[in-house]
């Protein structure tokens, strides 16, 4: 049996929320005290900028809540006391302060991406569903690379693939939907100056990309030559992210310990979902 993080309590906050405000800053001086940061690189850059261009294309077509912040009080496995913990949503979809859907965004040249947001999303709706039960996610990938990124929907099957005019039809969407978008998609809401870190960005999603495809064509070499099964070229078992939360990597939010645990309300019901 998995062990139970109970929910004692769950809101929606502003980005300005001073709770929410302080505790970023308390982390950026913990950070500060670690020494200077290694240049992140042209991905990361470019990252930022999409997400704000996504917001707003996103916001052309459906209505944004300004609470995108996670504010929840759990009480972890083993302890006696229940902690604040806050965790920023990249959107969320909803009306009159009730959220309708969740949204992750990734700006990656590498499928695994994909597999991280779906996590990410899956922890999100746990959490919102203790207050909120019908509430939806939505995965917006934005391809970092000129020649697209392989998805493997063999293992995306609890992922609906939708197009962008679907959202005109919200209703109808699946509860776990994936939208793939391009640069170009956004050029709208992005400037000049965005739009070449942007470039930047692709350029080092193709050398990824290309080094993932090399790599991937000298392991299928190897297993050919041992009469080993072949891995999916979309989903190399070692390939590189070009994504700026890479797709592999573990993660460092806030929330990352809920993954595999069962979360309980604080009368220890199940939770929606769940």
């Amino acid at each position: 049996m998995r062990a139970p993080i109970k929910v004692r309590r769950v809101d929606l906050v502003r980005v300005d929320d001073p709770a929410y405000v302080e505790e970023m800053s308390r982390q950026a001086a913990a950070h500060r005290r670690l020494g200077p940061r290694q240049d992140p690189g042209d991905l990361y850059r470019a990252s930022g900028l999409v997400e704000a261009a996504v917001r707003t294309w996103l916001g052309e077509r459906l209505p944004l809540l300004d609470e995108r912040i996670i504010d929840a009080e759990l009480l972890p496995p083993g302890e006696r006391a229940y902690v604040r913990r806050f965790q920023e949503l990249d959107a969320v979809i909803g009306r009159a302060g009730e959220p309708e859907r969740v949204v992750e965004m990734k700006f990656s040249a590498n499928g695994g991406a994909v597999r991280r947001g779906i996590s990410q999303l899956g922890r999100a709706r746990a959490l919102l569903r203790h207050r909120w039960p019908d509430v939806a996610g939505l995965l917006v990938l934005v391809e970092a690379n000129r020649t697209g990124v392989e998805l493997d929907f063999d293992r995306l099957r609890e992922v609906e693939l939708v197009g962008p005019e679907a959202l005109s039809r919200p209703d109808s969407l699946h509860p776990t939907t994936l939208i793939v978008l391009t640069a170009a998609d956004l050029a709208d809401h992005l400037d000049a100056k965005a739009r070449g870190v942007i470039e930047r960005g692709h350029d080092e999603g193709d050398a990824l990309t290309a080094a993932r495809l090399t790599r991937a064509a000298r392991d299928s070499e190897a297993d050919d030559a041992m009469g080993a099964p072949q891995a999916s070229p979309g989903w190399p078992a070692q390939a590189p992210s070009a994504t700026f939360d890479t797709g592999d990597e573990p993660d460092a939010s806030p929330f990352a310990a809920l993954a595999g645990l069962h979360l309980d309300s604080e009368d220890d019901t199940e939770a929606p979902g769940g």
